[in-house]
């Protein structure tokens, strides 16, 4: 990999972080936002119920391509990757993110997950990173720290794909194989048989 060819900033993820970070945008205007009524009191027969309307951050999802286009799809709880086409379609998850808040900022720490956000992608506790999915919700853990690390990627762009770099193992890279139907995994041979190199486009 050349130095500067995973260095330029990419502005829709510029736009994720304003929103998670409150810096001063309007919260009815992205979807970054959803509003939900919250009830209080209501304890005797004489008390009303009193409401708020609050906003609460939602993840943001993408559609994620491998550079031979295979699509991510879960088979026995494990990500694996695939050209889905007609009815196998629908069998596409759309991979979930929300900024981690407590990482280098510059280098787009991104925490991973699919299910809408409801599992995380994490890298695991072991020596070496082992991917799996985790029942966690991207939302609690963007309040979270040392918890969030796992499942954190560094984002690198190069204008038309994008690569990424599990924050608690240096060096390690999401990647699929060249064959269809096998677990997506992580490698730290770049260039080399593993595809590192990935569509990634708002749905």
């Amino acid at each position: 990999m050349e130095p500067d060819s995973y260095s330029v900033v990419d502005p829709k993820m510029e736009k994720l972080f304003e929103i998670f970070l409150d810096e001063g945008n309007d919260p009815g205007a992205w979807g970054g936002y959803v509003w939900v009524m919250v009830q209080s009191g209501a304890h005797t027969d004489d008390e009303k119920l009193t409401s708020d309307l609050r906003p609460t951050k939602q993840p943001f999802h993408y559609q994620i391509r491998d550079t031979s286009h295979k699509a991510f799809y879960l088979r026995d709880n494990s990500l694996v990757a695939a050209n889905l086409q007609g009815e196998n379609a629908s069998q596409e998850e759309m991979v979930s993110v929300v900024p981690n808040r407590t990482l280098e900022r510059k280098r787009c720490p991104l925490i991973l997950g699919i299910k809408g956000g409801s599992q995380g992608l994490s890298c695991g506790t072991a020596e070496q990173p082992q991917l799996q999915l985790e029942d966690m919700h991207l939302i609690d853990l963007f309040y979270q720290d040392e918890e969030a690390k796992r499942f954190t990627f560094f984002k690198t762009y190069n204008g038309s794909t994008h690569r990424f770099e599990a924050a608690a193992y240096p060096g390690w890279f999401l990647c699929t194989s060249t064959q269809a139907n096998e677990p997506i995994s992580l490698t730290t041979r770049l260039g080399e048989t593993a595809i590192t190199d990935f569509y990634f486009q708002p749905k």
